[in-house]
């Protein structure tokens, strides 16, 4: 009963932490009435095969959600780009304000699957540089519309990190 009211309340959850609580909590929940239901076929009708029967059904079933969140649980583990974030879109948004040349090493990544986080390379204009904090909340707009939530930027000059030299630009 206790796992069911969790589940209720949990099912909503954005979080992968939240989608896989509220998963463990349903495997529970139908767990008993797996069991419950095998206990009384096995007691009014005398049929022993239904419990390896269940249990390999059952043991499918929580494979399945394993291998259903796994992904994107190895993602979030490894602070990959989340699923829903595409980096050149993001990318070309920053571009298009003015006074942007050009964005490199930019990495993109969620912690928990709710809050996005961003740090980039931005190369402006060098007469942005004498205001960066007008063009920065500029571009933390832009992110927003992405529901990046925080973001480290590093501005750099014209010419201060060249194709050759600087081989993360892209």
């Amino acid at each position: 009963m206790i796992n069911g009211l969790g589940f209720v309340r949990l099912k909503k959850g954005m979080s992968q932490s939240e989608k896989i609580l509220s998963w463990h909590l349903l495997e529970d929940i139908l767990g008993w009435v797996a069991l419950l239901i095998g206990a009384i076929i096995i007691n009014f009708w005398n049929e022993p095969v239904i419990d390896p029967i269940m249990t390999i059904g059952f043991t499918i079933f929580v494979l399945w959600g394993v291998l259903r969140n796994a992904k994107e649980t190895f993602n979030l583990l490894l602070e990959g780009v989340p699923a829903y974030i595409d980096i050149d879109e993001v990318k070309n948004s920053i571009v298009s304000i003015e006074g942007v040349k050009r964005v490199h090493d930019v990495h993109i990544w969620s912690l928990e699957g709710e809050t996005d986080f961003l740090t980039a390379h931005i190369v402006v204009e060098n007469k942005y540089l004498q205001e960066p904090d007008t063009i920065k909340q500029s571009i933390k707009s832009k992110l927003k519309e992405f529901h990046i939530v925080h973001s480290t930027l590093e501005l750099e000059g014209e010419g201060v990190c060249s194709e050759t030299v600087c081989f993360l630009s892209r």
